[in-house]
């Protein structure tokens, strides 16, 4: 039987493990925050600032600061008072890198690049598209539940309606894993790009994104049932790591896991 730890994403993958000419993806979940103002929660802000103090000690550490590059994406998810949530938890992490590191070391603040000093503002990583979509799944779920509770969720994460889901064309758990796959193939196909552009140099890849992705992931890579819980802690997140022969492992609580890319690949647009 699985153990609580077993089935909690902590944030133990989200320390620096590639070497000179890989890559290091990491899917990261946002901060905690207050659903009425959309502002994070500032205990929750303290533990991402522990995350990337630690990373950035464990970087110079293991590795040192030459020859190491980031790139900063996020949700793109509006919140309560059109704040967003995933972009700035990462910005957080953004901004000590670049404070301690410097620009040079931080890819969004290359000249000529596409992200102007910003997080690469990202909907491929966003929270379940039924809150957007117009397809009235959401509305669907809502009426057989009358609200976000755990049975609503539940019904949601376990594909429990998949048949009336389909009939409306929405987006279920499956389909979240393989935008989550594509977007990681689309980076994948960048990293490729990167080491050929800058040799010997480390590319690490920090995604913001939500609970609704990095959970049904983690069942793909633990081939575990829709049925089974993963929860995923404020700040947690897992690790994806393409060595330089360009074979892709799965990080999970400091585990690595065989990662399949046996997904309808489909190029993403220009990162």
């Amino acid at each position: 039987m699985k153990d609580y730890n077993e089935m909690r994403v902590n944030s133990s993958s989200l320390t620096p493990m590639i070497d000179n000419s890989e890559t290091q993806i990491i899917l990261q979940r946002h901060c905690n925050y207050d659903r009425t103002s959309g502002f994070l929660v500032q205990d929750s802000i303290n533990e991402q600032k522990r995350i990337v103090e630690n990373f950035v000690l464990n970087l110079k550490e293991k590795y040192g600061y030459d020859n190491v590059f980031f790139l900063f994406s996020a949700s793109n998810t509006i919140g309560a008072g059109d704040l967003r949530r995933c972009i700035d938890s990462t910005n957080i992490i953004m901004d000590y890198i670049v404070n301690t590191l410097g620009e040079g070391h931080v890819l969004n603040f290359r000249s000529g690049s596409n992200y102007r000093n910003k997080i690469h503002d990202e909907r491929a990583v966003i929270e379940p598209k039924m809150f957007i979509d117009g397809t009235g799944y959401y509305e669907f779920l809502l009426n057989k539940y009358g609200e976000e509770n755990i049975d609503f969720w539940t019904a949601f994460e376990e594909d429990t309606y998949k048949e009336e889901r389909e009939k409306l064309n929405a987006e279920g758990p499956d389909e979240i894993v393989n935008r989550g796959i594509k977007y990681i193939c689309a980076l994948q196909k960048y990293a490729t790009w990167f080491h050929k552009e800058y040799p010997n140099c480390k590319l690490i890849i920090w995604t913001g994104t939500h609970y609704d992705l990095i959970s049904p992931l983690v069942k793909k890579i633990r081939d575990w049932d829709k049925t089974d819980v993963v929860w995923v802690d404020y700040s947690g997140g897992i690790s994806i790591n393409i060595d330089k022969e360009n074979n892709i492992v799965a990080n999970v609580n400091g585990i690595n896991y065989p990662f399949d890319l046996q997904y309808k690949k489909q190029l993403h647009r220009h990162f």
